[in-house]
């Protein structure tokens, strides 16, 4: 058993914590509908005629509402009290504020910290997963959003819903990952007097990574630990075939002018046996492209981590590999069966974040 710490902490979280999650970028049309009507507003907040219930929206020299162009290059979509719009048929709680950015739209949902909670823990953990691994993602969740605010004050958005920020399915509530928030609520992991960054990850499938190796990211508490726990993850081994097609679109999409790829081979290992850099021979020279890069060039599903090895290459590349997702921070299926052993949230926590203090959020603003 681990000696760890426990903190008796206390439970209010101030009122008008808001979130800004970037739902969708670089759309050119856009459906909202909902049963209760929603207010429209422009971007300086005057209401724009009466309550209406569906709105198709799209570009033209400004923000068109149902093929009209209102001229305004921010709209504000707001619910009636206690209502709901559905967002391309999936429903959100909050505001959608909408903006032309070139000659596409920018969806983002503003909605209160702990409402956007019930839209994260269950899109990214398992609700039937033990009950204490759910109050770790309420944990790591709380707080990644909350350091990503302040990191990006002054900026569009706070964070995407998607595996780039946190993944966010909007109105998506299960009873069990909301008594999880609920049992947490106001409580964050802190470093001194510091929000934490809780980066978090499927599979680990061996050590968790360094931070300063994988990104430059120096922080006590982002060092690696041991993950033992994880083998029952349907991403603890896994293979793949990629064709060199896929490969060359792939990279074409990053921005490479990639016609024929040769070769493709492994440069830079992390000490934890993931790869940090590829070397790609192609027709227009040589290409040292971030691991992480090549597993967005070919999506993060193809190609699940980057600690794997090329069994063949030819037309096609046979790929065997561990893990699910950058490995950094704590590992979700490792936290599952830890919690099955008995351990209890704190302890999780302070395992895979050592040296972090889990705090009232109220403590640190």
């Amino acid at each position: 058993m681990l000696a760890l710490l426990f903190f008796s902490l206390p439970t209010s979280l101030s009122a008008g914590e808001i979130i800004r999650v970037a739902v969708i970028e670089n759309a050119t049309r856009v459906v909202l509908t909902s049963r209760d009507g929603f207010s429209v507003k422009s971007g300086s907040g005057v209401k724009m005629g009466r309550p209406i219930t569906s709105a198709e929206i799209g570009v033209q020299k400004g923000i068109t509402l149902n093929r009209r162009d209102s001229l305004e290059k921010e709209l504000l979509f707001v619910p009636s009290p206690g209502g709901k719009i559905f967002l391309n048929q999936s429903p959100y709680e909050g505001i959608f504020r909408i903006r032309k950015i070139g000659e596409s739209l920018l969806v983002t949902n503003e909605i209160d910290l702990e409402r956007y909670l019930e839209g994260v823990v269950p899109a990214e953990m398992p609700p039937d997963w033990e009950g204490e691994a759910l109050k770790v993602q309420a944990v790591i969740s709380r707080t990644y959003a909350l350091y990503k605010k302040k990191e990006n004050q002054g900026k569009g958005y706070d964070l995407a819903g998607s595996v780039l920020g946190q993944v966010y399915k909007g109105g998506i509530a299960d009873p069990r990952t909301s008594a999880s928030i609920a049992q947490t609520r106001g409580k964050v992991l802190a470093f001194g007097e510091e929000l934490a960054l809780t980066f978090f990850h499927s599979t680990s499938a061996g050590p968790t990574e360094d931070a300063s190796e994988r990104w430059n990211i120096d922080l006590p508490y982002l060092k690696g630990v041991s993950c033992p726990l994880d083998r029952d993850s349907p991403y603890f081994q896994w293979e793949r075939t990629i064709t060199l097609h896929d490969l060359e679109q792939g990279l074409r999409k990053l921005g490479y002018p990639v016609a024929a790829v040769a070769t493709l081979t492994p440069l830079q290992w992390s000490r934890g046996g993931r790869i940090l850099t590829v070397r790609i021979l192609h027709d227009g020279g040589e290409i040292i492209l971030k691991a992480e890069d090549l597993r967005k060039a070919l999506g993060f599903r193809v190609l699940p981590s980057t600690h794997f090895m090329i069994d063949s290459f030819g037309r096609e590349l046979h790929i065997r590999g561990n893990g699910y997702g950058h490995g950094v921070g704590l590992c979700q299926w490792g936290a599952n069966v830890m919690a099955q052993q008995g351990l209890k949230s704190e302890e999780i926590l302070l395992y895979y974040y050592p040296g972090v203090t889990l705090r009232s959020y109220e403590e640190i603003k």
